[in-house]
């Protein structure tokens, strides 16, 4: 990576660092135990547990003006179970495969978050291997199983409102929320991303539609950039409420990419990315039900005309039901 590169990415850690000293002190991270007392074991938890449908989609456009290409994994549909709290959320979800094994998306993916007093610190990490490919072209659609996208995300937004991120709670069912809020924060992301396949990712059916330097073997991308985002929480009649949150930030990003005839670094820059949430849900005494909807953007040019679009979509049906506070802390015996 050149010596520019590693002093951006120096510079932005830095300025980030100098950024959180200017933080109050009771804004501040606290230590390993304090978070895992709050987070699992604090007597103001709110437990619950949960069956989750899922649909999860990673999706990739490559675009040459108005000619594109769209590569989409098979099997996106997963059934699950989950126990969350205000802080947390902890879903395990089986992915349901139902095409013949020759035609089978392999992947592993994984996704977190954390409010920490008035931090919140969110991952995603997608590593998908075989992806349908298709165009604006033409209508043939052919599978690659030899295709791979690996994707890790890091986002951190300081909330500069002092209460409970307001679409974490409504992610996890077990929201107390009574009044319609809106929340604000400023941070940043990291993001890397990595295609590769065994050929050119352009089928020979697109060929003629694409120049010599779309015909991709192998794409890497690291970058990092400010992030900003608002979050809404609607109180609705009868128990309903409304949650909408958009993160829009922008970023540099080092790139290279390999080629069938030659291999090159982008000269632009800059990274795009934007993340919205959406979702609607009811919550009674015992039971609540959720659906809610979220996509994970990320664009960025690669020169000679070419664009990529990298996408993270996802949707969950909750059905939980709310087992109420756990006393995780052993009652101490009566000295007589």
């Amino acid at each position: 990576m050149p010596n520019k590169w590693l002093l951006f990415f120096s510079i932005l850690i830095a300025s980030g660092t100098a950024h959180a000293h200017n933080f109050k002190k009771n804004d501040t991270l606290l230590k390993p135990a304090q978070i895992i007392d709050s987070l699992v074991f604090s007597e103001k938890l709110d437990w619950s547990v949960r069956l989750v449908g899922n649909f999860k989609q990673q999706r990739f456009t490559l675009k040459n003006n108005q000619d594109k290409l769209y590569y989409k994994p098979n099997n996106p549909y997963g059934i699950g179970i989950g126990i969350a709290n205000q802080k947390i959320i902890i879903d395990i979800v089986f992915n349901i495969k139902t095409q013949e094994e020759a035609l089978q998306t392999d992947k592993f993916a994984a996704e977190g978050g954390l409010v920490i007093k008035k931090n919140y610190i969110g991952f995603l990490l997608e590593n998908v291997n075989g992806y349908n490919i298709y165009s604006n072209v033409n209508d043939a659609e052919i599978f690659r199983k030899d295709m791979s996208i690996f994707s890790l995300g890091l986002n951190y937004l300081h909330l500069f409102k002092n209460e409970h991120f307001s679409v974490r709670m409504m992610k996890s069912g077990v929201t107390d929320k009574e009044k319609t809020s809106v929340s604000l924060g400023f941070g940043g992301f990291f993001i890397v991303n990595k295609i590769s396949s065994d050929g050119t990712i352009v089928p020979t059916n697109s060929n003629p539609y694409f120049n010599d330097q779309a015909e991709i073997t192998e794409f890497t991308a690291i970058g990092a950039g400010i992030l900003a985002g608002v979050a809404t929480y609607i109180v609705l009649p009868a128990n309903f409420f409304f949650a909408l949150s958009a993160s829009p930030g922008i970023g540099l990003e080092y790139k290279e990419i390999s080629a069938e005839t030659e291999s090159y670094v982008p000269t632009n820059p800059l990274v795009y990315k934007l993340d919205l949430f959406t979702g609607l849900g009811y919550k009674g005494e015992e039971f609540y039900v959720h659906f809610n909807f979220g996509t994970n953007l990320y664009a960025t040019d690669l020169d000679f005309n070419n664009k990529a679009l990298l996408s993270v979509t996802k949707s969950k049906l909750i059905f939980g039901y709310n087992i109420g506070k756990i006393n995780f802390k052993p009652k101490k015996n009566k000295v007589f």
